[in-house]
């Protein structure tokens, strides 16, 4: 097969650890997700990928702890007040306690996510967060995923033992939200001030965006020095203003996810890659990160995503096992064998790696 010379030249630097910059991403994007050398990006992104972390993988966890109609208005957003169907609520800390110790009971989960609305009560949140470090092993960590946050807000949740922090300023930010988009920069530069660290992300990709908006995008998580990037592709979330817009494929995520895994990779702080939905033709592409979820969703209408979109650890792990990892990694950076670890599914333990 003969692909590009530039392609080849962009791979082979990749390969020497020189991430492509903002014009090589454009050119890897492209490419029709079902070209040769879109095929070719994705399997050198993977290869280089999981060479560099020992065919590892992290499974994280995410509990959504109260719905509300949502001021954000996102229109892909199942919380958004003017299409949202959701109603205010909170989760008790039996509910609560239940959930974290149904992802903590086997001991390999990387980092738990404790998600809360665009607006939300600080000392709800960080009560929370302090009985999730207590409850929790200490080789997972207690990451946060909630609206514009100052400074000080993210110095607390530090104190009540949050590592790291989802936030990104999404594509159309401002046009397909009511949120400033410059202020949802200066909240991810508040949590790295505070000494967290930021977890990015690519999203939410539908068929529309121009390829120089996917660069642009990918790019702020890249320049702030993210430890985490990921790419999304939007869901058409029944309701939203935005559901029949339509949706990319799987194989274009794939090629999404592999051009952002290439971008990143002399980041020195980028640890993981992930990609949502979780998928296999992502898990071949260069992510490396999959997420459990329980509770509500952003993208999901029901009233626990348990029920609808989300993934349990089990089914986590059948993904990872499927894809060819062969070590989880814990949140203290430890690796365990995937094919030990403690899963309650028998057609998890089926499939051990070969050695």
């Amino acid at each position: 097969m003969r692909i590009e010379k530039r392609l080849r030249d962009i791979l082979d630097r990749a390969s020497a650890g020189l991430s492509p910059g903002r014009a090589d991403c454009a050119y890897l994007l492209s490419f029709d997700e079902n070209a040769a050398e879109s095929y070719e990006m994705r399997s050198v992104a993977a290869r280089l990928v999981r060479g560099a972390n020992d065919n590892s993988a992290i499974i994280l966890g995410q509990i959504g702890l109260e719905a509300a109609p949502c001021p954000g208005n996102c229109g892909f957003c199942s919380f958004g007040k003017g299409h949202t169907q959701f109603q205010k609520s909170r989760i008790d800390d039996e509910t609560f306690i239940s959930k974290l110790n149904d992802f903590c009971k086997d001991g390999d989960l990387y980092g738990l996510y404790l998600m809360s609305m665009h607006e939300y009560d600080l000392d709800f949140f960080l009560d929370k967060a302090r009985l999730a470090r207590k409850l929790a092993p200490a080789t997972t960590q207690i990451l946060s995923n909630v609206g514009d946050t100052d400074a000080d807000g993210f110095k607390e949740m530090k104190k009540a033992g949050i590592t790291g922090v989802y936030h990104v300023s999404r594509i159309g930010e401002g046009d397909v939200t009511d949120l400033d988009p410059k202020r949802r920069l200066q909240t991810m530069q508040n949590a790295l001030d505070a000494g967290l660290q930021i977890f990015s992300c690519l999203e939410p990709i539908g068929p529309e965006h121009s390829i120089e908006e996917l660069v642009e995008n990918m790019f702020i998580g890249i320049d702030l020095g993210c430890t985490q990037h990921a790419a999304m592709r939007r869901e058409p979330v029944p309701g939203t203003p935005l559901e029949n817009k339509g949706q990319i494929s799987n194989l274009r995520l794939g090629q999404i996810v592999a051009t952002v895994a290439l971008a990143t990779l002399s980041l020195p702080s980028m640890t993981y890659m992930g990609v949502h939905e979780p998928s296999e033709i992502g898990y071949v592409s260069g992510a490396n990160v999959v997420t459990a979820e329980t509770g509500v969703n952003p993208r999901d209408a029901a009233a626990d995503t348990a029920h609808g979109r989300g993934m349990d650890m089990a089914a986590c792990r059948r993904m990872l096992l499927d894809c060819g990892f062969r070590y989880i990694r814990r949140g203290d950076e430890s690796k365990i064998a995937l094919a030990d670890t403690a899963a309650t599914d028998d057609s998890v333990k089926r499939y051990s790696p070969r050695p």
